[in-house]
Parts: structure tokens; C-alpha cells; sequence
């Protein structure tokens, strides 16, 4: 592609501090866009990209998403992490060249010009060189290349007033009857009740009165989405001792057989849909593939890309006896993990609950730990994954229709274990947080003689899943910032019973 440059050279100021001032510069957070306000979306640089004096970093547009126009000619604009402009490099189009004061002269289309070491720029007739200084021979793929995370188009740009009755979660009567919650560019970044002072950013937003009750929105810890374009499965036997006996019966390929593809992107639609009406605003489990065509719409998931940083993983096939998980303790030890989900003991056997046992002689039981299931581990277990500060994402419905028998829950909070409540799958689960909270609810009433309150049960589908996997950041007052993730109900719910 022939470019004219305008303007001076491209981030002069970055390459003035790391080349002259020879110091790395971080530009992680950092904005990269064409024309400010137009052409392709933004996107913010991933944390951590740190450039050494006399390095390169590339980004190519598979990664940032941004396209430029060379016929009519475009801009790159980079701004730090507050968007104030940094530096920027503009190119007319080849129509301007001929009648432009600035006219670097006529190239053949696909040859690029590059910034020389004297500052000036000239066609790279050797092709681009990425990653490299343009007047040596490039050395291959082997370069640094950056990370670019495009802007979410379901972020609201700008301020607004939510008013209706606010519960806060932060305890059992912890209620504003008139509240307000002021969402600043998607995120929350205040709450109030009326007769206290707002803040000043709230001066003058529009207000809208919600007539409800709002509350932090439902979270999904355990589901796996896709898969609930399925209906519940009739398998027709008593139950199974593990998954992996299930997983092997013949039944189950048909249960799985729907006459359509699950791992069209129209599956993970549909799912995020359901969950939505259920009151989930984010859900755990989502597809690892085609994640372009879902991961900006509907509910947040948890796994990808959200705030800004990317620190949780999934594990779900079987935990053998040699698992490393490195990437798991590198997290753990570097402060760059958030969570981890770990389908365990899922099942009623003992072998199901040695599982377990593997996790702790591998060095694996971290505090961020979320184990899925967990229906064979006993109190000695809970009280060993408590100890480090670990999660226990509890889903009844499944576990008795598969295993006819549920986790020890109460064991679990005996032991201090954080509890969250997860649907499943639409094979042996329920449709959504509420509606598995009411399993949880039949259970506790009936099972456990009222182990948990109904504010706690209320905790296990919303704030312990935001202190589980890394999103309970506060706001400079007492209440929780609950980001992006509210619920509203037209009705005024009076208790959390009645919720």
C-alpha cells in the first residue's frame, strides 16, 4: 500500500523517550485509532506492553481491528490511557498527491513507504518489516508483537441517573428506599441515597426513574452455554457414579443430536438471551470458538476479555495425575490471575473425590480456585480449599439429576468455603441463576433445615461470584462498585425472600 505521510513521525514522542531518554516506556492501556471519532473503533493496548530502547512493537490490523483507507487517505492516532493525545501520523490518498504541497512522489500500489533514521520517509522497496528497522533486511516473524482489545459496542458513552429502591448487598438490611446509581461510560462509579450529597460528575445527567428494584445483576458461575440450545435430557436410569460415565453412554450422543450445529454462533445467541431474561448479566462457559460473534453482545463472559484485563481460565476435561498447570501457578505467584475454574470431583465415587488429591500433591490449590461441582469432596476437603481463600460454584439441579445426590453444601459453609449457585447446562440444569436459585432454595428448606438465609442464597448468585473471580473493586465511599453489572425489576420486591 503507497502512503504520503503528513504531520511530523508517527509516535515521535514514545520513540524520543525510549531511544534518547533510553528508558522502557509501558504503553499498556494505551489507545491506538484512525481518524479520532471515525472511520474503524479504537482499541486499548494490552496491559503490559513495556517497549525497551531500541525495540519495536507491531500491531497488525488482524489484532487491532483498525482498517485504513488508502484511497481516500486516514490518520493513526495514539492517546494514553486517559485518551489525551499522545502523538499521531496522518497519509493523504493517492488523488491528493499529484496537487499537494506535500507530495512525496508516486509509488506502486502495494509498495509502503517507512520512517528512516534521519527522521524522513521513502518507499521500503524490500516489502514491510514489521517488528524491525525498515533499512535492514527482516528477520522474520520472531518480533514483539502487540496485543490491541477493540472497544465493546455495548459500553454506554457518557452519564445517566438510575433511581428506584437499591439493594446494596453489603448486608441482609443494607436497602437504599430511594437510591441512585450514577453509570459513568458503562461502568457504575457512584451510589447514593436521596438527601445525601451526590457527587459532582452527577450534576446535570439525565435521570431515569427506574419505579423498581434494582440489585447487583445475577451472575453465572458454571454453565456451559452452548449447550443449551438442548433440552432437558431424559436419560431414563437411575444416575451415574462420575461424568465420565455419562459422558461414555450412548444415550448421551443422542440427547446432543438436535439437528443443528452447537457450535453455530446463533447458539451462544440464544443462550446469553436466556440468561438475560433470567437476570444473569454475566455468564461463565462460553464458547471458545467464534468469539468475535458474541463477546459484544448481550451478557458479559466472564472468561474473555472485560475492565480491561483477561486473567481467568477454565478448566474442564479430567485433572490428571500429571497436570502442570503452570500458566496457573505463574498466575497465582504473579498477581495475574484472577480466577480458575476447575471442573472437579463431579461425581459420587471415591475416585471422583481423589481428584482432589491431585490437585494438592501438583501444587494447584491456589486461592483463586473455583471448583465446579465438587460433589464427592467431604469437610476435610472444603476445609483444606477455604484455607487458601477458594470457591465452590454449587449446581443442585444437575447433580441430582445426574448423580441423585447434591454437594455438601453445608459442610462447605461450615468451613468458611465461598459459595456461588450456577445453572449448568440445559441438559440437567436449570435455565438460569433465578431458576436454580430456587432448587438451592427447595433444598435448603427442605434438606438442610434453613443452613443458609435467604440473603445469603441471594450472595451466592450475585457479590460472592464478584469477590470470586476478581470484580469487587470499591468505590471511595462505603458501597460496592458493582461495574457493569446491575438488574432492575419493575416490581418492588420488599425482601429477599420474596427476589
Amino acid at each position: 500500500m503507497e502512503w504520503g505521510w503528513r504531520n511530523r513521525p508517527l509516535f515521535k514522542s514514545i520513540y524520543r523517550d525510549i531511544q534518547l531518554r533510553r528508558i522502557p516506556v509501558d504503553i499498556g492501556g494505551w489507545w491506538i485509532d484512525d481518524a479520532v471519532s471515525d472511520g474503524s473503533p479504537s482499541c486499548s493496548i494490552g496491559f503490559g506492553t513495556v517497549v525497551q530502547p531500541g525495540d519495536y512493537v507491531t500491531f497488525f490490523r488482524a489484532q487491532t481491528g483498525i482498517e485504513l483507507d488508502y484511497f481516500e487517505g486516514d490518520v493513526v492516532t495514539i492517546s494514553d490511557s486517559s485518551r489525551s493525545v499522545v502523538d499521531s501520523v496522518g497519509y493523504f490518498g493517492p488523488e491528493t498527491w499529484m496537487d499537494s504541497d506535500y507530495d512525496i512522489g508516486n509509488s506502486s500500489y502495494g509498495i509502503p513507504f517507512g520512517l528512516n533514521s534521519d527522521g524522513t520517509w521513502s518507499e521500503v522497496e524490500s516489502g514491510p518489516t514489521p517488528g524491525g528497522p525498515n533499512g535492514e533486511p527482516w528477520q522474520g516473524t520472531n518480533h514483539l508483537q502487540g496485543s490491541c482489545y477493540t472497544v465493546r459496542d455495548d459500553t454506554h458513552s457518557g452519564s445517566y441517573v438510575l433511581q428506584g429502591k437499591v439493594i446494596t448487598m453489603e448486608s441482609q438490611d443494607s436497602i437504599l428506599e430511594q437510591g441512585n446509581i450514577l453509570v459513568s461510560d458503562g461502568l457504575i462509579t457512584a451510589v447514593w441515597e436521596s438527601g445525601e450529597s451526590p457527587p459532582e460528575e452527577a450534576i446535570g445527567a439525565p435521570v431515569i426513574q427506574t419505579s423498581g428494584t434494582i440489585y447487583p445483576g445475577f451472575i453465572d458461575p458454571h454453565n456451559h452455554a452452548k449447550y443449551n440450545l438442548i433440552p432437558l435430557w431424559d436419560h431414563g436410569t437411575d444416575g451415574w457414579d462420575n461424568r465420565y460415565q455419562w459422558q461414555s453412554y450412548s444415550g448421551y450422543s443422542d440427547a446432543k443430536d438436535i439437528g443443528c450445529s452447537i457450535s453455530d454462533p446463533m447458539a451462544m445467541r440464544f443462550a446469553e438471551l436466556r440468561a438475560i431474561v433470567g437476570g444473569n448479566t454475566a455468564i461463565q462457559g462460553s464458547a471458545n470458538t467464534n468469539t468475535d460473534s458474541f463477546d459484544s453482545i448481550l451478557t458479559r463472559n466472564i472468561e474473555l476479555y472485560n475492565f480491561n484485563k483477561d486473567f481467568i481460565h477454565t478448566k474442564v476435561t479430567e485433572l490428571e495425575s500429571d497436570y502442570s498447570g503452570n500458566h496457573i501457578k505463574t498466575g497465582n505467584s504473579s498477581g495475574s490471575l484472577d480466577a480458575w475454574f476447575l471442573h472437579l470431583a463431579e461425581g459420587i465415587d471415591e475416585s471422583s473425590r481423589a481428584e482432589f488429591d491431585i490437585l494438592v500433591q501438583n501444587d494447584l490449590l491456589v486461592g483463586e480456585i473455583v471448583i465446579v461441582h465438587g460433589t464427592a469432596l467431604t469437610q476435610q476437603e472444603f476445609s483444606m480449599l477455604a484455607e487458601v481463600g477458594g470457591s465452590l460454584a454449587w449446581s443442585p439441579t444437575s447433580n441430582l439429576l445426574l448423580y441423585g445426590q447434591t454437594t455438601d453444601i453445608a459442610s462447605a459453609k461450615e468451613e468458611g468455603v465461598n459459595i456461588m449457585i450456577g445453572p449448568d447446562w440445559g441438559p440437567s440444569g436449570s435455565k438460569s441463576s433465578m431458576h436454580e436459585l430456587k432448587t438451592a432454595d427447595w433444598w435448603n428448606r427442605n434438606v438442610l433445615e434453613n443452613t443458609f438465609t435467604d440473603f445469603e442464597l441471594v450472595q451466592a448468585i450475585s457479590t460472592n461470584i464478584v469477590d470470586a473471580i476478581g470484580w469487587s473493586t470499591t468505590l471511595e465511599g462505603s458501597r460496592p462498585a458493582w461495574r457493569q453489572i446491575l438488574w432492575s425489576s419493575t416490581r418492588s420486591y420488599k425482601t429477599h425472600t420474596e427476589m
